[in-house]
């Protein structure tokens, strides 16, 4: 009886799991067919293409064809359970008899040749029901799978051939059963690693959902409480809890995630410093971006809000972002401020190196347009 925690299947969504069965199952195929060439092809070579009789012929050549029968009997099996439901595919009525057959090639491997031979007779079809225990049942039992593996060609071997090979420590033979035991673990890791980023993307989704959701009613509500409430105490509490409410939504996220990630981000620390209230609004189809591009935004948006504040009194600003139309990004970030003159030249160090310099190293360009009284509006093209 296994024991509790033993088997442990990764917990993968649903797409992925059949995603990962068809490619087993179509590697499964493929190096099916080619044990069958590789085995038919020693047998006729051995037997029809050394006149001089320097190499010995394959000494069981009909066990080996009955075993390949039985392996494409297994596969057929395999295929008709994967055709009704892929998740059958890894049931312990598909899994164990390819776990058994392979495991009896492997052990018959030396005996069928009965001579010196560089691949074994499923050459690398265990390696699917390797795969297959790894999804179904976890690392561990995919580890042990590939080490049973092994040691079973490795018996093999040492009962029937040992003494006409190299010696019982044979490296060859080892290392069969090391890299099956390895196989085993890869598989594994990546499936871990793979339960662990559908955790996140699924989590990325549902907080996504439940901020648009709160973002209509709650977080506007809050807003209104601020704008319309005449009572200090109820504006700070409004106040309060909707910035709580904010970083419970956006918690986690880094400018290294994504660009719409990096503008919550930037607004959220402008919020906190100034108490700027800030709109981030993003179109559903923005760019994911990557962290150069997501830093860059996120250090101009925060400098162009903490002007907004400083210099333009501004109490609101909006973040809108979306795809642009010669570049991948049109960010812009508008406020309610006191605005400026545009017939005089801006100057500052921010608006230089913050805003302007870290879009233009990336190749973009940016537009400054603010009228006295009207607010300012920065608009990055990335």
């Amino acid at each position: 009886m296994a024991s509790p925690g033993f088997i442990d299947p990764p917990r993968i969504s649903p797409p992925t799991r059949r995603s990962l069965l068809r490619g087993i199952h179509a590697f499964r195929i493929v190096v099916g067919v080619w044990m069958t060439v590789v085995f038919a092809w020693e047998v006729w070579d051995r037997s029809n293409n050394d006149p001089a009789g320097l190499r010995a012929d394959v000494a069981h050549p009909g066990v080996g064809f009955a075993l390949l029968a039985v392996a494409w009997l297994t596969i057929g099996w395999i295929s008709i359970r994967y055709g009704q439901d892929a998740d059958r595919s890894v049931d312990p009525v598909a899994v164990l008899p390819e776990l058994a057959i392979a495991a009896v090639m492997l052990f018959a491997d030396a005996w069928i040749y009965g001579v010196v031979h560089s691949q074994a007779l499923p050459t690398v079809w265990p390696i699917a029901v390797i795969f297959t225990v790894a999804v179904a049942a976890g690392t561990r039992p995919a580890v042990i799978t590939g080490l049973g593996l092994g040691l079973a060609r490795y018996v093999g071997w040492a009962l029937f051939q040992y003494e006409t090979d190299a010696g019982f420590w044979s490296l060859s033979r080892i290392a069969s059963t090391v890299l099956f035991g390895v196989a085993g673990g890869v598989a594994g890791y990546l499936l871990e690693q793979q339960e662990a980023a559908d955790r996140s993307i699924s989590a990325y989704r549902a907080r996504e959902e439940v901020a648009r959701t709160l973002h209509d009613g709650v977080l506007q509500t809050l807003a209104v409480i601020q704008r319309r409430s005449e009572s200090d105490d109820l504006v700070e509490l409004a106040r309060t809890q909707e910035l709580e409410l904010r970083e419970y939504l956006f918690a986690g996220s880094t400018v290294e995630e994504d660009v719409a990630s990096a503008l919550r981000a930037a607004a959220r620390r402008a919020e906190e410093r100034y108490g700027l209230r800030v709109d981030v609004i993003c179109a559903p189809d923005l760019p994911v971006g990557n962290a150069q591009i997501a830093h860059a935004l996120s250090g101009a948006v925060g400098e162009a809000l903490t002007n907004a504040a400083k210099h333009g009194h501004a109490e609101q600003a909006t973040v809108y972002a979306e795809p642009g139309d010669d570049h991948d990004f049109f960010v812009s970030i508008k406020d309610r401020g006191e605005g400026f003159d545009d017939s005089q030249p801006l100057t500052g160090e921010g608006i230089a190196r913050s805003i302007k310099g870290r879009i233009e190293e990336l190749g973009g360009r940016v537009d400054i347009d603010g009228r006295p009284g009207r607010g300012t509006e920065v608009r990055l093209h990335l």
